[in-house]
C-alpha cells in the first residue's frame, strides 16, 4: 500500500493485513489482557479512521508503534495508575520471565522511570525556585548559561563583569543548589 494517497485508504484492507501484528503486540504488552488488547487495537483503528495519516511507508511497523504509543498512554493514565495493578506479583505468561526479553517494554519498569523522573524533575524546580529567592544572580548565571545554552563570555558581555567573576558565580550557583537539595534530601 506504499503511496496510497489518505483519500484512497481502505482501512479494512489495512486492517485485515496488519491486524495480527497490532493484536500480537497488544497482547504481548498488556500480558495476554484480551479486553485490553482489544479496546487498544480499536482505538488505534478508530484514531486512524479518523484522520488518515498521510507518507507512511510500512503500514505494519506504523500500526504496531501506535499500538505501543496507546498502551504507554494507558499506563500513564490516572485511570490506570488508580488501578494499580500489582505488578509485582503479576505472572509471566508461559514460557515467558517477568518482564519479557526487553525491559523497556515491562509496565513495571516503564512506570517506575516516569515516577522516578517526575520526582527528580519536581525536587530540582522547587530547589530552583528556592535558590532564585535566596541567590538571585547565581540562578540567573546558571539558568543562562544551562537553560540558555550560553557561554560564560556572553554572560559575562551582558552582566558587565569579568568571564572568571561569571564561573565562579556559576560555581556557587552548582554549590548552593546542592545544599538546597541535600538539605531537603534529593540527590544531585
Amino acid at each position: 500500500m506504499p503511496g496510497v494517497e489518505p483519500a484512497d485508504l481502505d482501512i479494512g484492507a489495512v486492517y485485515l493485513q496488519h491486524g495480527d501484528a497490532m493484536w500480537g503486540m497488544a497482547l504481548s504488552m498488556l500480558r495476554g489482557d484480551e479486553e485490553r488488547a482489544k479496546d487498544i487495537v480499536q482505538a488505534v483503528m478508530l484514531t486512524i479512521v479518523a484522520k488518515k495519516p498521510t507518507g507512511v511507508r510500512n503500514w505494519e511497523a506504523f500500526l504496531v508503534h501506535a499500538v505501543k504509543m496507546k498502551i504507554y498512554d494507558l499506563w500513564k493514565s490516572s485511570a490506570h495508575q488508580h488501578e494499580r495493578l500489582r505488578l509485582e506479583e503479576a505472572t509471566p505468561l508461559e514460557g515467558e520471565r517477568l518482564g519479557g526479553d526487553d525491559l523497556a517494554l515491562d509496565p513495571l519498569v516503564v512506570f517506575e522511570e516516569a515516577e522516578a523522573r517526575i520526582a527528580t524533575v519536581t525536587e530540582v524546580r522547587e530547589a530552583l525556585a528556592e535558590l532564585r529567592t535566596t541567590h538571585p544572580v547565581e540562578h540567573d548565571v546558571l539558568m543562562k548559561a544551562k537553560s540558555e545554552g550560553q557561554t560564560s563570555k556572553e554572560i559575562a558581555a551582558e552582566m558587565g563583569v569579568s568571564d572568571s567573576r561569571v564561573r565562579q558565580h556559576l560555581m556557587a550557583a552548582r554549590s548552593e543548589l546542592s545544599k538546597i537539595l541535600d538539605a531537603r534530601g534529593g540527590e544531585r
